[in-house]
């Protein structure tokens, strides 16, 4: 990103331009959609236009106007504005009214969206529910998917993993959160053990959480070599919907998951069966502890697991896709 004060000044501008076109907060930066759309839409013929995330979907009356014998569909991973709403209760009240707002325009926004599409694939059937609430024609459920992860036989596992892309608010915050509240009361029981924040983009308060025996990563290539070295992962995810792929990708993984009821939202989980939940910092730690010191319990959540996520697979779900084109818009 430039650092150039013209550059800055061009993204207040153009943010400004959003803002008064009735676009919420940071949604300006996708206003130039149409202008790498349209040499696609002008030159080719498509039978299925697929936005991904309603911010991608604000073209959609270039792409009607352009391609009218296409199906639009919309793939949406969260209730954007629940996701706003929820990280609003969480924060100082002075940053509430601010956050509040924000979940009124996206939701007006993912409203005119949902009711324009021909399709709505959602993640969970919360949220297609929540779209069929919206006004949306059609709707349908394709949960989320994981690639091919394997679970390796690294015989000491002493890291407490926590993988997100932590340039979305709900990430950082869950980080900090495990950080600050939940590892501190780990510590002095797990002495050999780390905590491990691993993720893309992470701000300067995620930054500065490093310590001894806290290591914040950055981008890496893969999670992979960290979910290896895990004993556990722990996501004390306060704002959300949809459903948690870092819960899908730590089962298929063969890593035990602590989490909060939110973060375990949308998927077919159980307390105890195929992973622990816990709310505050306390329970997160004392669940901890309890899978560091008891291997037979981490081993039957870990085997459930595995049983649990098997339908997840990229593949499974890729097939999916085509099929609800095929049932819902007669595609394929």
């Amino acid at each position: 990103m430039s650092t150039k004060p013209g550059a800055a000044i061009d993204a207040l501008v153009e943010e400004a331009a959003g803002l008064a076109a009735g676009l919420p907060a940071g949604y300006s930066r996708y206003r130039w959609y149409p202008v790498a759309l349209r040499q696609w839409l002008e030159t080719q013929s498509f039978d299925v236009i697929h936005f991904d995330h309603p911010h991608t979907a604000l073209s959609w009356e270039l792409v009607r106007k352009l391609q009218p014998r296409a199906a639009l569909v919309l793939e949406a991973h969260n209730i954007e504005a629940l996701v706003i709403e929820r990280l609003a209760h969480s924060r100082p009240h002075w940053q509430r009214r601010a956050l509040f707002w924000q979940a009124r325009r996206i939701r007006a926004l993912e409203r005119e969206i949902a009711r324009e599409m021909d399709l709505v694939i959602a993640c969970s059937e919360e949220d297609a529910q929540a779209f069929a609430a919206m006004g949306a024609r059609r709707v349908c459920v394709v949960p989320n998917g994981v690639p091919p992860l394997s679970r390796s036989m690294v015989a000491q596992r002493r890291d407490l993993v926590f993988v997100g892309s932590l340039d979305w608010r709900p990430n950082a915050d869950a980080a900090t959160e495990l950080a600050r509240e939940i590892w501190p009361r780990c510590r002095a029981l797990l002495p050999s053990a780390r905590l491990l924040i691993v993720g893309r983009n992470p701000p300067p308060a995620v930054l500065s959480l490093a310590a001894r025996d806290v290591i914040v990563t950055g981008s890496v290539p893969s999670v992979q070599p960290f979910l290896d070295r895990a004993f556990a992962t722990a996501i004390p995810l306060r704002a959300g919907s949809g459903t948690r792929i870092k819960i899908l990708e730590a089962w298929a993984a063969g890593v035990p998951v602590v989490a909060c009821r939110i973060a375990a939202e949308g998927l077919p989980c159980r307390d105890g069966v195929d992973l622990l939940l816990a709310e505050e910092p306390a329970e997160f730690a004392r669940a901890l502890v309890r899978l560091w010191r008891d291997r037979p319990l981490a081993e039957r959540l870990i085997a459930e697991a595995r049983s649990t996520v098997a339908p997840f697979t990229a593949e499974r779900i890729a097939a999916t896709v085509m099929r609800r084109y095929r049932e819902e818009l007669g595609i394929g």
